[in-house]
Formats: C-alpha cells, sequence, structure tokens
C-alpha cells in the first residue's frame, strides 16, 4: 500500500490578470497588515490613450508609465514589482501573481466589454482630452473596493463610480456620466419664450 502523502491541494491560478492582481494586493494587506492599492490611469491626447500603472503597499511605491494598453501597464508594473520585491512566502501564495497571462486574459469578457464602450464615451463626449483614474483597495466595504473616476480639466468635470468590482465602478460612472451629461444639455438647451 503507497504512503499517504500530507498535502494540501494547490489553488487554483486566477481567472484572469486583473483577479490576480486583486489577490496580489489583498495579500499584501493580509499577510503584512499593509495598506496597498492597485492604480491604473487611462489618459487621452489627441487620438491616443495611453497607460500608467502603480502598485503601493507601505512605504513602497513601484509605477509604469505611458503604455499603450492596460494589459501592458498590468503586465509590465508586475515585472517591476516582481524584480525589485519579494511578496510571497510560500508556493501557494505564488499562485496569485499576475504574470503569465495573454492580452486578452487580463479581464472576463463582460467587464472588457463594458470598459471599451466607456472609453469609447469618453472620445465621443469629451474630446480626447480625459484622465480615468481606476483604484482598488482590498477594503471590508465591498461596494468601494473598486472606484472610477473621470476628469476633464478643460470643463472642470471630476466624476465618481464606485463598486465592488471593475465592472461594477464602470457600470456606476456611465451612469453618473449619462447623468451629468444630460444635466448639461439641459443647462444649454434655450428656454421657449414665456417661460
Amino acid at each position: 500500500m503507497p504512503a499517504t502523502l500530507n498535502a494540501r491541494p494547490m489553488p487554483q491560478r486566477p481567472a484572469n490578470g486583473l483577479l490576480a492582481w486583486e489577490a496580489t494586493i489583498g495579500y499584501l494587506r493580509l499577510q503584512y497588515h499593509l495598506d496597498a492599492r492597485l492604480t491604473l490611469q487611462a489618459m487621452a491626447n489627441a487620438n491616443l490613450v495611453t497607460w500608467n500603472a502603480y502598485a503601493v503597499w507601505g512605504q513602497n511605491t513601484e509605477q509604469v508609465s505611458e503604455k499603450l494598453s492596460m494589459e501592458a501597464a498590468l503586465r509590465d508594473l508586475w515585472s517591476q514589482v516582481d524584480h525589485k520585491h519579494v511578496i510571497f512566502e510560500s508556493r501557494e501564495a505564488m499562485l496569485r501573481r499576475p504574470v503569465n497571462y495573454k492580452d486578452n486574459e487580463w479581464l472576463d469578457g463582460a467587464t472588457e466589454t463594458i470598459l471599451r464602450q466607456m472609453l469609447d464615451v469618453f472620445h465621443i463626449a469629451y474630446v480626447y482630452s480625459w484622465t480615468l483614474t481606476v483604484i482598488y483597495e482590498p477594503v471590508e466595504i465591498a461596494d468601494v473596493r473598486f472606484q472610477a473616476r473621470l476628469s476633464v480639466d478643460k470643463d472642470g468635470l471630476n466624476l465618481l463610480g464606485q463598486g465592488a468590482t471593475l465592472r461594477a465602478a464602470c457600470r456606476d460612472l456611465l451612469r453618473v456620466t449619462a447623468q451629468n451629461h444630460i444635466q448639461r444639455r439641459a443647462r444649454q438647451t434655450p428656454k421657449p419664450n414665456g417661460s
């Protein structure tokens, strides 16, 4: 009879790169008791959108700038973090790493769709002069873990969407953006005589 091995099954790798980043930031918070967050920033300049990404935990900050896609920003940010820091203390924990994801494996399909639609709306509505900042923090109140903020300098516009997931935060920001657009249009529409 073969000997019984005392071993736990290995946890599954996160389904996509963003979930792996969420797991990594959560691990930093739980394992080291540090405030930790992941920030993504998309900036439109003329017809080009560039991405910046930041990971902050405790006194540590790593960042990458001016990447041509969100996927490249997240991938390059992990390369930088992994090169400079030892994050994970066990083999099981290392499965959380946001590494070895293909370009189409960084978001689930529904989240990618709404993010792309939102970026298209911003391009149309704000004529290539906007900034989208997305922050993930592993806080206890799930509905505010993701914050998506749209800033348009020329209009002094600063809108916020929140949610437990990136998809929920994007939906919320799209809703807030639509409400703001309707209110702006109502103020700009001339009133008929006699009102």
